[in-house]
C-alpha cells in the first residue's frame, strides 16, 4: 500500500496533485485528503478519501460529471446505472443544483439503475421514485432517457429481470453492456447492489439482470450480476459512516467471501469515503483523537 498525503488550500484556491514524496502534513486549518492505492491481485483500488460526508459526496458529484461529459465528447451518450439508498439521494441533488447541473449535456445522458427493490415505481422504498424526485424531475431528463427496472404496473420479478434483460440487450446486442459509469453504495454486510451474501445471483454469469432472493430481508430483488459491473468503463463506490468500516476494511483481504471484496478482486474501481468509513470512528472520536494526538 502507499499512502500519499496532500492538504486542501483556502476557498478559491486550486488543490495540486499530492508528490509521491510529499511528507506527512499537520492537521491545522486544512483538510487532510488522503489517496491510498491497495494493492490486490489483478485489481487496484483508488480510494479518494475526504473527512466529512458532504465533502465526499462533492467530491464523487465531481468526478461523477467529468466521466459523464468525457462519455458525451467521446461517444455522444452517456450512460450510467444508479444506486439507491440515502447517501446517493444525497448526491443526486447535488448533481441536480449548479455547479454540476451546468456541465452536463444531460439530454445526451440515460439512466438505468442497477438493482431495485419489489415495489411499484412511486413507493418510499424505489430506488426509481428517489431518483425521480432528486434527480430527474430538478433535470428535467425525458421519459425516454430513464429506464426503471419495475414496470407501471408492477409485474413478476423473473418478467421484469427479462424485459430488463431485453431492454439492454437493445443497445448491446452482441456481448455484455457497456455502461459509462456504474454508481454503487456497499451495506455494512459487504452487499453492493442487491448482490448480497449467499445468494443465487453471485454465481450468475450467463444473464445480466436476475430477481435474487434475499432470504436475510425475506425479499426478492431485482440486481445486475458481475458481469455487467465487470465490463463498465467506470465504476465507483459512495460510502460514508463507521458502520461501512469493517466491510471497507475486508477489501484488502483477498480472500474475504463479501460479494464486493470479490468484485475489486476483479478490476478497476474508484472509492469515494469518510474517515469515518476508514477508521470506524464516529465525527466526535476523530475529534478527540486529533486533540489527543496533539
Amino acid at each position: 500500500m502507499r499512502l500519499f498525503i496532500s492538504r486542501k488550500p483556502p476557498s478559491g484556491c486550486i488543490p495540486q496533485p499530492p508528490s509521491p514524496n510529499a511528507p506527512g502534513l499537520p492537521l491545522g486549518r486544512f483538510t487532510i485528503f488522503k489517496f491510498w492505492w491497495l494493492s490486490v491481485p489483478h485489481t487496484q483500488i483508488e480510494l479518494h478519501a475526504y473527512l466529512t460526508p458532504s465533502q465526499t459526496l462533492a467530491g464523487c458529484a465531481a468526478f461523477m460529471a467529468t466521466k459523464l461529459a468525457q462519455a458525451i465528447a467521446q461517444r455522444g451518450i452517456a450512460r450510467i446505472a444508479l444506486a439507491g439508498g440515502n447517501t446517493p439521494k444525497a448526491l443526486y441533488d447535488l448533481l441536480a443544483a449548479p455547479p454540476q447541473a451546468n456541465l452536463i449535456d444531460w439530454s445526451r445522458v440515460e439512466f438505468y439503475f442497477g438493482d431495485e427493490r419489489a415495489v411499484p415505481q412511486t413507493h418510499p422504498e424505489s430506488n426509481f421514485a428517489l431518483a425521480q424526485t432528486h434527480l430527474f424531475t430538478p433535470l428535467g431528463i425525458a421519459p425516454t432517457h430513464r429506464f426503471p427496472m419495475i414496470s407501471a404496473p408492477m409485474q413478476p420479478l423473473a418478467l421484469e429481470a427479462a424485459r430488463y434483460q431485453k431492454l439492454l440487450e437493445h443497445w448491446a446486442p452482441s456481448a455484455v453492456p457497456v455502461f459509462d459509469f456504474i454508481l454503487n453504495g456497499m451495506g455494512d454486510d459487504g452487499h453492493f447492489a442487491s448482490l448480497f451474501p449467499a445468494t443465487p445471483a453471485l454465481a450468475e454469469r450467463a444473464r445480466w439482470v436476475v430477481a435474487n432472493p434475499v432470504p436475510q430481508h425475506h425479499t426478492e430483488r431485482l440486481t445486475l450480476t458481475y458481469p455487467v459491473f465487470e465490463a463498465a468503463r467506470t465504476v465507483a463506490f459512495l460510502v460514508t459512516g463507521a458502520a461501512k468500516h469493517p466491510a471497507f476494511s475486508a477489501l484488502s483481504q483477498t480472500e474475504h467471501p463479501s460479494p464486493t471484496a470479490r468484485f475489486v478482486q476483479n478490476r478497476r474501481t474508484d472509492w469515494f469515503v469518510d474517515e469515518a468509513c476508514q477508521n470506524g470512528l464516529t465525527e466526535g472520536q476523530n475529534t478527540q483523537a486529533v486533540k489527543a494526538g496533539g
